[in-house]
């Protein structure tokens, strides 16, 4: 498929990774010479760490809006971004980051293995965070990592602002209105700088360390051995085969505290005229499931093993929801937040 090859011909573990430890409400990346295909990394101050625990209670989840998850058609069918590549390809964004170009670490961790004696629902979860003054929320799903405390989330849901990441960002798993294992902060978040800054859909996964609540990190508690983890698979989505989604849903007269599930066949990139690696799934949901997983439904029992996600949706497209191919490029992505 056209839509396919884009990103299966980035079949490389180098990347250009650049470290953010920029303190205030929200870090930017507005000022430092990026490049495509760059790995940003913001490290999240351990102030800010610390607020954003106590921030979220109770009532403030239940009040949070979904992120922006509906975008605006493409115009002439031209990828949602495209306008802005020259960002991403050399713009000079000035200073104040810190640039490492080199290979990814190497994994100790196997990535397609889940951590057994859990189920999806157990580390299915809420991503929490605020961005222009709003509290908004997501899907996430912790995955496997050399740390044990990955969430993999949609990059809009860790960058809602062209050229910023977001502020006050934590994971509820298994949340039911509630925080039944606590509320785990962001730590380091990692995300392609083409979402970042280019805004191109294909790019739209991030992934983000996390850490213990207060009370857990004197046991030693990791996100995965609390609430488990799903292994993950960087093949890429053919069209027509069976795929489940879950997430949490938050339109009008949804259950936003459960999650639901959908079984549906992969449908392909609706703008044919350009090759950018999206693909869809039939899930009419409009709301909250940014973030939310994907795993082969082709064999019985499914395993807990993500090979995609839902990340947004078209105007156009009423009932089918879009997500990035997961092919090498976010492979890479994945592997930079898994060794760190």
């Amino acid at each position: 498929m056209a839509h396919f090859q884009r990103t299966t011909l980035l079949r490389t573990s180098c990347a250009i990774i650049i470290i953010l430890a920029i303190t205030g409400a929200a870090a930017s990346t507005k000022s430092s010479k990026l490049s495509a295909g760059a790995i940003v990394q913001h490290v999240v101050p351990l102030a800010e760490r610390d607020e954003s625990t106590s921030y979220w209670t109770p009532a403030r989840m239940q009040a949070a809006v979904s992120a922006s998850f509906v975008d605006a058609n493409p115009v002439d069918g031209d990828p949602p971004g495209s306008e802005n590549s020259a960002l991403v390809r050399d713009e000079n964004l000035g200073a104040g980051l810190k640039v490492v170009e080199g290979a990814v670490g190497t994994q100790k961790t196997d990535p397609s293995v889940p951590v057994p004696g859990f189920s999806v629902a157990d580390h299915l979860g809420v991503v929490f965070f605020r961005a222009n003054g709003i509290d908004q929320r997501c899907t996430g799903n912790a995955v496997v990592s050399d740390s044990g405390n990955v969430v993999a989330t949609s990059g809009r849901c860790v960058s809602a602002l062209k050229g910023e990441f977001v502020s006050d960002l934590v994971f509820v798993p298994s949340y039911n209105g509630g925080a039944p294992y606590g509320v785990w902060a962001a730590t380091t978040i990692t995300a392609h700088n083409d979402w970042v800054v280019g805004r191109a859909v294909d790019y739209d996964t991030a992934f983000f360390q996390v850490e213990a609540p207060v009370a857990m990190k004197h046991s030693g508690a990791t996100l995965s051995n609390t609430v488990g983890a799903s292994g993950v698979l960087f093949a890429g989505q053919e069209d027509d085969n069976e795929y489940l989604a879950t997430g949490y849903n938050t339109d009008p007269g949804a259950n936003a505290n459960a999650p639901v599930r959908v079984i549906s066949s992969a449908e392909p990139n609706p703008w044919m005229n350009k090759d950018y690696a999206i693909e869809g799934l039939e899930w009419n949901a409009r709301s909250g499931v940014s973030g939310s997983p994907w795993f082969s439904a082709d064999e019985d029992p499914v395993k807990d093993v993500q090979v995609g996600m839902t990340s947004f949706a078209y105007k156009k497209f009423t009932h089918t929801s879009f997500g990035p191919q997961w092919t090498a490029a976010i492979r890479t992505l994945y592997q930079a937040a898994a060794t760190n």
